[in-house]
């Protein structure tokens, strides 16, 4: 078979194909190398890859740095003689960015000397876009569609998280488990637009209290729980407070209603050495026992102990 059959055969191929000499010289373009960067087998020949034919980008997406200039792995195989998988970016005629699978793989000659090297690229954007929906529907199923907050799924592992750390490090936290006072009357005499105003507006509420590293979450319902990490009892409380004060003080307006809405809070500090052993289900009950002696002592008030008293 002469080399017009194997021109023919690489060229059918859906996958991208390019070989380098020693001088990184491109010696062999096929047409789905054509295809995806709109450069022509004449214009391709004799160019040295990567520097007027542009072929990478780093697999982040930025340029300069990135570039397979004197670091290129095309390079490196031509240098070591040994194989390379990696992602990368190709920029094409038209200045698109296209996220491609690129193997490379040494040309041997005599004695098993490297002589030049062959890319394979395909198209990677579809398996790209498919991660980015994944990971996009991994995000959404752990927040809660109304508030944007964490949901229970997603506290319960925080949750566990953090008191394996307690454990193994000893980082006290708190556990904050808050109630919507009279919930169910809203929603009764209001609506439910009305009901999940008011849900919305006391998630941002509690939310500008807490800082960057605490975790705040829908538990369910009108419940919420938040987490207050590396503090004391005391600034448990303080936090605590200060979002029963936020939320009181607020109005939610709900077609043409003014509406002022109270929680009741009930916390608990964890800290090293607690006995018994600290764990979730052990913190959400004595957090939720204390909330309803709030509710039970007239609502619209906070309680924190600490889980060993």
């Amino acid at each position: 078979m002469d080399a017009l059959y194997y021109k023919n055969l690489l060229d059918n191929l859906y996958d991208a194909i390019y070989c380098v000499d020693l001088n990184r010289k491109i010696i062999f373009w096929n047409k789905a190398a054509e295809a995806m960067t709109g450069y022509s087998e004449e214009e391709a020949l004799g160019k040295v890859s990567t520097i007027q034919v542009r072929m990478h980008d780093n697999a982040e997406g930025g340029e300069g740095e990135g570039q397979c200039l004197s670091a290129c792995l095309v390079e490196q195989t031509l240098v070591d003689g040994k194989p390379r998988e990696f992602d990368c970016f190709i920029t094409n005629r038209n200045g698109r960015r296209i996220p491609v699978a690129a193997r490379v793989s040494p040309i041997l000659g005599p004695e098993s000397r490297v002589i030049g090297a062959v890319q394979i690229f395909r198209d990677n954007s579809a398996r790209i876009a498919t991660q980015q929906v994944i990971e996009k529907l991994k995000t959404l199923a752990m927040l809660d569609p109304l508030t944007g907050l964490a949901n229970r799924r997603y506290i319960e592992k925080i949750i566990d998280a953090k008191t394996d750390e307690l454990r193994r490090y000893g980082l006290r936290f708190g556990l904050l488990f808050i109630d919507i006072d009279h919930f169910k009357n809203i929603n009764d005499r209001f609506g439910h637009d009305a009901g999940d105003k008011v849900l919305w507006s006391v998630s941002r509420n509690m939310s500008s209290i807490i800082r960057a590293s605490d975790i705040l979450g829908r538990w369910g319902g009108e419940e919420f729980i938040a987490l207050i990490l590396n503090v004391s009892q005391e600034k448990l409380a303080q936090v605590a407070e200060k979002m029963r004060q936020h939320v009181e003080d607020d109005i939610v307006t709900s077609s043409g209603d003014s509406l002022r809405v109270t929680i009741s809070i009930g916390g608990v500090l964890a800290e090293p050495g607690d006995k018994p052993d600290v764990d979730r289900d052990s913190l959400m009950r004595r957090a939720d026992e204390l909330m309803y002696e709030c509710k039970k002592g007239g609502r619209n008030r906070v309680a924190i102990t600490r889980f060993g008293s």
